[in-house]
């Protein structure tokens, strides 16, 4: 009996919750939408405490668990606020590991993201979603395009050290939770390097690029974007200045925006030219600029950029042995930079991929708009930057890995392939497609 009460609670709530702008009568006094969603907010978690306090669930307790997350997601971020508040409650108050590892986990899923309650965002998985929060609030987006999935463990290494440096910041979470609309969407899976030292030993982990963070106005073009990692600073600044950017796009007529962006990414891009001789110029393409060059290294050094707020954090003074051997070794540096762009054992150093990410690539970003003022729509955006500007075409099985004109004196140049005739790229890296 107390299954039925509970399960048509929900339903009754449920559908009075998809008209919010309503006053809702409820016996003898009127309860207005938003008071009415504080309500189920409650009613929900309060569920979800009882339920997930229990040692061994049964199955149809497990299933209830699964549709009370479920309605906390469609409540957005307000949903995700209350449970985690509830979960922060009940933590002080003593309650078990068991159960606060059961609430983790469901946080992360009505949050979209591994590791949500350090940074209590909401991501959208849908795009029109997202657009249509965006309209109703009058905020940008922000997409982040990735390798994997944000609500994994096993997602590129940008969006894992997004995860913990960039949206885990304090100051960074709140800029994010009040003035944009999250969203993301994998571009593919993430493809794994394994390296056999021989006897047995492997080194297993996934290609640590690439992910780019869009900005869209509600009806969905592309603004700016930051391509790959970069300082927290760095990232601060930046949602300030395309914040701002939104806004002064949106209150344009459209025949307008293109000349607006043109101007827009114009100053920024001489700005970065008159700071630093390290800016790409016009004519160069990424493919010119090596990463591993000292001078990235040295500038990095010079770099004493700071803000109160905000607390910088070095992961690796020194790069890898094996990248200091590459910028010795030419013809071993033509045969290998490819892998090397993506994979390096000392992992990112945060302060010299910033510079990289800032002068190298999005300046050449800051070109397109200034030769084309609408250089793609969303799609062709994102595929145009892994293309040009991480030199991993997503139409390569091999996501520009094993470039075609290298020499590598392997047969086949050490490619292996399921053997499925007219293979496409997205399934070649998909194996469970395969």
């Amino acid at each position: 009996m107390q299954k039925q009460i509970w399960l048509c609670s929900l339903i009754i709530f449920a559908s009075l919750l998809q008209s919010k702008t309503e006053v809702l009568a409820c016996g003898d006094y009127g309860t207005t939408s938003a008071e009415f969603e504080a309500q189920l907010m409650k009613h929900l978690t309060d569920r979800m405490l009882s339920l997930t306090a229990i040692r061994n669930p049964m199955h149809d307790q497990w299933q209830e668990i699964t549709r009370i997350t479920e309605q906390l997601r469609t409540l957005g971020q307000p949903g995700l606020n209350a449970i985690i508040k509830s979960r922060k409650f009940h933590a002080d108050q003593g309650s078990e590991t068991f159960q606060l590892d059961r609430l983790d986990k469901q946080i992360d899923i009505i949050a979209g993201q591994k590791n949500a309650l350090a940074c209590q965002l909401f991501w959208h998985k849908s795009l029109a979603d997202a657009k249509a929060q965006a309209i109703t609030l009058g905020r940008p987006i922000l997409s982040l395009r990735m390798l994997g999935h944000l609500d994994e463990d096993l997602s590129c290494a940008n969006s894992r050290f997004f995860r913990e440096i960039l949206y885990a910041d304090d100051a960074i979470a709140e800029c994010l939770r009040e003035n944009f609309v999250l969203h993301w969407k994998p571009v593919c899976d993430v493809p794994v390097a394994t390296i056999d030292f021989g006897n047995g030993r492997k080194l297993r982990q996934p290609i640590i690029g690439n992910s780019v963070h869009l900005v869209l106005t509600g009806k969905g073009r592309v603004v700016d974007g930051l391509p790959g990692l970069v300082t927290q600073v760095e990232f601060m600044s930046w949602l300030d200045s395309v914040f701002n950017l939104h806004g002064s796009i949106d209150q344009l007529p459209d025949s307008e925006q293109n000349t607006h962006l043109q101007a827009w990414h114009r100053n920024r891009a001489q700005l970065r030219r008159q700071r630093s001789e390290l800016a790409i110029h016009p004519d160069e393409s990424v493919a010119d600029l090596n990463p591993l060059d000292p001078k990235w290294h040295d500038a990095a050094g010079r770099n004493t950029r700071t803000a109160d707020s905000l607390k910088t954090i070095r992961l690796s003074e020194s790069t890898s042995l094996a990248s200091a051997a590459m910028r010795i070794a030419p013809l071993k540096m033509a045969a290998e930079l490819p892998v090397f762009r993506m994979v390096d054992s000392a992992g990112p150093r945060v302060e010299q991929d910033s510079l990289f990410n800032l002068y190298g690539l999005q300046t050449k970003l800051d070109d397109w708009y200034i030769q084309n003022g609408t250089p793609g729509n969303y799609e062709q955006i994102t595929n145009r930057i892994y293309k040009e500007l991480f030199l991993m075409p997503l139409d390569d099985p091999w996501l520009g890995l094993s470039p075609e004109d290298s020499y590598m004196a392997l047969d086949n140049k050490g490619r292996h392939l399921p053997e499925h005739p007219d293979i496409s790229a997205i399934q070649a890296l998909n194996p469970q497609a395969n």
